[in-house]
Order: structure tokens, then C-alpha cells, then sequence
């Protein structure tokens, strides 16, 4: 049984077509292979405003930055000259404290005259 007109058959052979076919237009020359696959696309403004945003956010946090990382700098040098005052002052009362010691002992050592 043939196949009906519009479809072509399943058995490999060709189908007889009645019909003309239509003549075929002249083909136009291509253009580039770029502009032919890949038209232009439209970008949302909303896409090229938030990339810019983000590009100068991240230019305008470096000045910030620099001046955090020399505060964080300068606070922990002052953390640690503090820790060496109060150890200093340790020893000092350490050395006080010995020389007090030492100096009564003697005094107490001392035969009466």
C-alpha cells in the first residue's frame, strides 16, 4: 500500500509525487559566519549596571582595606608592648622585692655595738 502524500515511505523507496514542487529561490550569499550563527544579543542595562557596580566596588575597598590591615597591625604591636610593661614591672618589683629582703637580713644579722 503506498504511503499517503505528505508523508514520505518507510521502506526506502521513494514516494511518487504527484504534486510540482515549488521552484526554488535563488540563494542569497551568507553572510560572516559569526553574524550568521551568533546575532548580536541585547544585554539588560540592570546586568551591565550591577557588573560595573561590583567592578568599582571592589576597586574602592582597597584604600579600606590598607588602612584596616595597618590598624590591625599597630593594635596587636600595642598589645605587645603592654605585655612587656607589665612584665617588666613584674621583674622590677621581683628585683625590689629581693633587694628589700636581702637588705633587712643583713641589717638583722648585724651584731649590736
Amino acid at each position: 500500500m503506498p504511503a499517503p502524500s505528505g508523508t514520505p515511505p518507510q521502506d526506502g523507496t521513494q514516494a511518487d509525487q504527484s504534486q510540482s514542487t515549488p521552484p526554488q529561490q535563488p540563494q542569497q550569499p551568507q553572510q560572516s559566519w559569526y553574524v550568521a550563527e551568533h546575532p548580536p544579543c541585547q544585554v539588560s542595562s540592570q546586568v551591565t549596571d550591577s557588573v560595573a557596580m561590583t567592578n568599582v566596588a571592589t576597586i574602592g575597598v582597597g584604600p579600606s582595606y590598607a588602612a584596616l590591615q595597618s590598624m590591625l597591625g599597630q593594635s596587636q604591636s600595642q598589645s605587645v608592648l603592654m605585655a612587656n610593661m607589665v612584665s617588666a614591672q613584674r621583674q622590677n618589683a621581683m628585683v625590689g622585692m629581693t633587694t628589700m629582703t636581702k637588705g633587712i637580713e643583713q641589717i638583722m644579722n648585724r651584731r649590736n655595738q
